[in-house]
């Protein structure tokens, strides 16, 4: 099972909290982070839309330039 995500900053986060990533889908519109679906997952997904979830700036902003570099350069 898998989560499909085109939020960019949602995907940051999840990298940042080591969820795996397992493809990056290429639409049209937009692409589309897959990571493997877990209950952790979820969690940091509720605590992500619900803004309690707490993450050090730096490490966060590291991870959002890794998902802009694996949006940019993953190739298929």
């Amino acid at each position: 099972m898998s989560y499909h995500t085109h939020d960019l900053p949602l995907a940051a986060t999840l990298l940042h909290k080591n969820c795996q990533l397992i493809d990056l889908e290429r639409r049209s519109s937009a692409s589309e982070f897959v990571f493997e679906d877990s209950v952790e997952l979820r969690g940091i997904v509720d605590q992500y839309w619900r803004d309690e979830l707490l993450c050090p700036a730096q490490s966060l902003l590291a991870a959002l330039k890794r998902a802009k570099h694996i949006l940019y350069d993953f190739k298929k």
